[in-house]
């Protein structure tokens, strides 16, 4: 498992104690030191303040908070890395450099003298430069950045770990601080989870949501249904394991039901932090007659396979609402795999009432060279640039 790590670092200062303003705000986590001059600090991911500022955002929270420099320190160790610093009184400077998809960097509003007072510009300068994958396996730049500050923890630390690992942090010398918020399961009441008789065949997602369903009539208006999608890519004749979403509103908060092939129906929740509530499904507008998946397996076998495209008709399948569609079957089929860094995959996407084939997406990436053709609405394939690629 790759690591994702999210951290906060308080400059101290003598005559502050940040840890007593931390617990006067009634702001809650786990942090570790004062070492090298560094308290650490990671939120709980349920922390209201947390969930409203989102990620870099909260470093100037918490600099505001405090009086103090905060560092807000992010390693993604399959993308890339990030880091910046809060100061009560000057904008929040940020640098973020990347080797997934492309080696790049961001520096627009960074500052390496605003650094200078906690490590030599010169030291510095080496980690803030375009890396490729390779290179940054090899280098680490974002671990040899923590070393370099002195950072008490950095590594495998996140709010998420804080919320839902807090006795695997507290067993590497961390410590609490302030009241963990209730989990998102416990806030929202999910139902227990439990066994049902599975039905055979496997149910479509029709069925499947009919079995689902009366579980979760608690989770009234303004909760909606925001997807319905399969677990997995093998589902023949649109049957199989389900997975169905709700969201309540336009928050981050979802609750997720399961309905697995041996008839357990296991139920879960999540909240993301206001920041990237853009990228979370809407709201499906279903009317009372709509297309079940059987019917689009049945629309599928009757397309053309793309050109070049090395794989079948069969995919994963997702009932959801996307850009202006309120109601869109996605059927997402993998190409094969001809070695480490290709792959092939053919959207199709479908109007759950009408049937009708919207759109069509062949995406190719051979050694890292991505191309994508896009068909719309049974017309001629055309090549896209694949940084804005569209299913309208």
């Amino acid at each position: 498992m790759s690591e994702f790590s999210v951290s906060y670092h308080i400059r101290l200062a003598e005559g502050i104690d940040a840890q007593k303003l931390l617990r006067q705000a009634k702001v809650a986590g786990i942090v570790f030191g004062p070492a090298n001059g560094w308290l650490t600090f990671v939120p709980y991911a349920g922390l209201a303040a947390y969930q409203s500022a989102g990620e870099a955002r909260f470093a100037d929270y918490l600099a505001t908070l405090t009086g103090l420099p905060v560092l807000y320190y992010c390693h993604a160790e399959d993308h890339g890395w990030s880091f910046a610093l809060a100061g009560k009184e000057r904008p929040l400077v940020q640098f973020a450099c990347w080797w997934d998809p492309q080696p790049a960097v961001e520096r627009d509003q960074f500052d390496p003298l605003a650094l200078a007072p906690f490590i030599a510009t010169e030291a510095l300068e080496p980690l803030l430069r375009p890396f490729n994958n390779e290179e940054a396996v090899r280098v680490r730049p974002a671990v040899r950045f923590g070393e370099l500050l002195g950072l008490p923890e950095y590594q495998w630390l996140s709010p998420d770990l804080a919320q839902d690992h807090t006795q695997d942090l507290l067993g590497r010398g961390g410590r609490k601080l302030g009241a963990k918020p209730a989990s998102a399961a416990v806030r929202f009441q999910l139902p227990p989870n439990r066994k049902i008789a599975f039905p055979e065949p496997a149910p479509t997602a029709r069925e499947a949501l009919n079995l689902i369903a009366p579980f979760m009539a608690h989770f009234k208006p303004p909760w909606s249904l925001t997807r319905v999608t399969t677990w997995g890519f093998d589902v023949p004749e649109g049957r199989g394991v389900w997975k169905v979403w709700w969201r309540y509103g336009d928050s981050g908060d979802t609750v997720t039901a399961v309905l697995a092939n041996d008839g357990r129906l296991l139920f879960d929740a999540d909240s993301v932090p206001s920041y990237a509530t853009d990228r979370m499904a809407r709201a499906i507008h279903l009317p009372e007659k709509w297309l079940d998946s059987p019917d689009i397996t049945s629309i599928m076998a009757d397309l053309p396979i793309p050109d070049g495209f090395d794989g079948g008709r069969m995919g994963a399948m997702a009932l959801r609402s996307l850009n202006d569609h309120p109601h869109l079957w996605e059927v997402l089929v993998a190409g094969n795999r001809g070695k480490i860094g290709s792959s092939s995959f053919w959207a199709v996407y479908v109007d759950a009432v009408s049937g009708e084939v919207l759109a069509e997406v062949h995406t190719r990436k051979v050694n890292d060279q991505e191309s994508v053709r896009q068909r719309v609405r049974n017309g001629d394939w055309t090549d896209v640039d694949a940084s804005s690629q569209s299913t309208a």
